[in-house]
This record gives C-alpha cells, structure tokens and sequence, in this order.
C-alpha cells in the first residue's frame, strides 16, 4: 500500500474519533530539542530479541504500559562526537555530529533546532557485501523532531545510490547474474510516515518515563541497477533475487518496517523502540534505554562471534545470545561438570539471533555450553550457572 493511503488511514483512525479529544489532550507531555544528542555525549541501549508480555495498544491519551519484564545480556553504547572529528568529517561539511550507528558504519548528523538528520555514511555498506562506502541520503534521513506533540503527523522520503565496480566485490557475490555488467548500483528509496498517536506512562528495567508515542511505518524499497558497457542503466532486481544467495536475495525488494518509538523530554535515548512483524499482531524486539549493564559478556560495540546465556546465574528458563556469526549452522550444546551432554539443538544463523529454552529438569550447578559450526570447529565455550530457589 502506498504512504499516501496509508497517511489517509491513519489519519482517519487517529483523529476521527469523536468525543475523546479533550480527554486525550489533558495531561500530555511535550517532548523539546532537549534530547537531541550532542558531541560528547554516550546513549546506552539494550535490546531483548524476545521480548515477552508486550501490549499492542491501540491510539489514544493516558496509558500505561509496563515493560518491566524486558531483558538483555549486555549493554549497548552509541558514542557521539563532533563530525569533523570523524574519518569522513571533510566529505561531510554540514554534520555536527558523528557517531558510529551500525557494524564499521559511522552515520554523520546534522542536529538544528528542529530536527537530527542523518546526512550520510561511511564504512561498512548497508547491504552487507563487504565494501567501504562513502554516500549520501537525498534527502537527509529525519531521525528525530521537536517539539513534539500528541496528533503530530510527518511524512518523509529519502533515498540512497550506491554505485560500485563488480571487480569490487568478494567472492564472486554476482557471478551467478546471467549477464556481466560492468558495474552495478544499488538503490534504497524510503517512504516514511509518523504520527505520534498516544501518551501516558512507559515504565522499563530502567525506570518509569512520561512518554509520546510516535508510530513510524516505513515502505522500503532496494533495487539492483546493472550498467554494461554503453547501454543504460537498468533495473536487474528480478534477476539478483534468483541468482543470489538467499542472505543477500533477501535484502533486496519491498519491504514495510513497522515501529512504536516511545520518547520522553529531555531524554537522549528513546525510552522504547518496538519492531512489530508486518500484520502489527506482534512485538519482534525491543531496544530501550538501559543503565550500563554489567555481565560477565562485554559490551556489544566489541562482541566476537559466539553465543552468550542469560540470565546467568538462571533457574527454569534461560536465554541464548548468538552475535555477529557468518551464515551457516550451528550446533549448541550444554554439559555437566563432568563432560556429559545434557542437552543439545541445532540452528540455522545469519548474523544475530536468540533463543530461549527450557532448564527446569536440570539440577542446580555449573555447565559448560558451546557452540560449533557445521565445519566442526567450536567458536566459543562458556560457564552456565543454574540454581534453584
């Protein structure tokens, strides 16, 4: 569905809903450039890939959610500082601020009175093909506006080329195209709408906020351009799909994301941001403000590839973390202190992933958990500890 239906919709379901305006009204907050990030400044975030008990609700005033429950193995710390500073600050005049925003990817903002703007990146490739980029978002990206306020509606477009030469690429990424273009540009053309359509009470491990909520829906679409020799540009999307991997057949085409951000003023982090699945049925995770978690796992900025337990010390139920792993599969296993297996499940995994399991059956004490890849070489070996009330 396109964004401007999509805009209609909303529209007439947030705000046509007579006789509660002025119930909805009394008592909302206004979120200020208060909690626009400055050079200097270090958000903290965690994120829980399986979050439970997590309420959908619809639009309106004064309510209150309780994400009490949210839980996360560690701690993630986006640091900000001035953009000339920064690796690219040159080829980014108009940036106030850069901060490292995604694996080897520094994005470069411009923060006004108004508005933070993603103008661009440098580093690593959105689209995980293993190249070092410099591009700009036409136009910037709205990351963040003030003031805001309940019945807020914004709607915005931005889009990214990435050309590059396919001698460029690792491994023969595109060898399996049925034609051999000389070089290749990828294309992601966004269509955001937000409208901030509830207020109340959002309370997280981390403490309980007054909040807005701005609901973001963002039609995405990446697209594959081939040029060979004097012919055009032209559009081989349809072609990529079938000829690539599935990992990178997978970033291409339509998508819809689909988020709740809960904002409080004066606040540098949102408090909450929920990704939905495509139907809005349900939560797929949670990233919220977060004290500095302190674990025995490190911080997710210096993750190694592995597989982290938590809550760990666990009792019925624990929770495994696997980061940063190449795709393939995985077999993770637990065992006693005396090397006997007692429990073991196999994964397909691309990347990041969590899973939760069941430990009730097994007795109080310490195990010894690892993960190996379908080459038979273990990645890590780590300490589980279980107690009982």
């Amino acid at each position: 569905m396109h964004l401007k239906n999509l805009h209609m919709k909303h529209l007439v379901l947030t705000f046509l809903i007579s006789g509660t305006f002025s119930i909805w009204l009394t008592g909302q907050i206004t979120v200020t450039n208060a909690g626009f990030p400055q050079a200097g400044d270090t958000l903290i975030t965690a994120v829980d890939n399986l979050p439970d008990n997590i309420a959908i609700t619809a639009p309106g005033g004064d309510q209150t959610w309780n994400f009490s429950g949210l839980e996360a193995p560690f701690s993630r710390r986006t640091i900000y500082g001035e953009a000339a500073d920064g690796s690219a600050g040159a080829d980014f005049p108009n940036a106030t601020v850069v901060a490292n925003i995604a694996e080897g990817a520094d994005g470069y903002f411009k923060v006004t009175e108004n508005t933070v703007e993603l103008l661009g990146l440098f580093g690593a490739d959105p689209a995980q093909l293993g190249l070092e980029i410099l591009t700009r978002f036409n136009p910037p990206v709205i990351v963040r506006r003030a003031p805001m306020n309940f019945f807020d509606v914004n709607q915005s477009e931005s889009s990214l080329k990435l050309p590059f030469a396919t001698d460029n690429l690792p491994g023969g990424i595109f060898d399996q195209l049925p034609i051999s273009p000389d070089s290749l540009r990828l294309d992601i053309v966004s269509d955001r709408l937000d409208i901030v359509d509830a207020w109340g009470t959002l309370t997280t491990p981390n403490g309980t906020y007054e909040v807005l909520r701005e609901k973001r829906t963002e039609v995405r679409e990446t697209q594959i351009w081939a040029k060979v020799g004097i012919l055009p540009w032209a559009d081989v999307t349809a072609l990529a799909i079938g000829a690539l991997p599935p990992e990178a057949a997978d970033l291409l085409g339509n998508d819809t994301i689909i988020t709740h951000n809960f904002f409080a003023d004066g606040v540098k982090e949102p408090i909450a941001v929920l990704t939905l699945n495509s139907d809005e049925t349900a939560v797929e995770n949670v990233e919220y403000k977060s004290n500095d978690i302190t674990t025995s796992v490190q911080s997710a900025n210096a993750l190694q590839p592995g597989v982290y337990a938590f809550p760990n010390p666990a009792v019925d139920n624990v929770r495994f973390e696997f980061s940063n792993l190449e795709p393939g599969n995985y077999d993770l296993k637990l065992f006693n202190i005396l090397g006997a297996e007692v429990w073991s499940d196999k994964f397909f995994i691309n990347g990041n992933r969590a899973i939760k399991i069941d430990i009730s059956r097994l007795k109080k004490g310490t195990y010894l958990y690892n993960l190996v890849n379908d080459k038979g070489k273990t990645i890590t070996t780590r300490r589980l500890i279980i107690v009982r009330p």
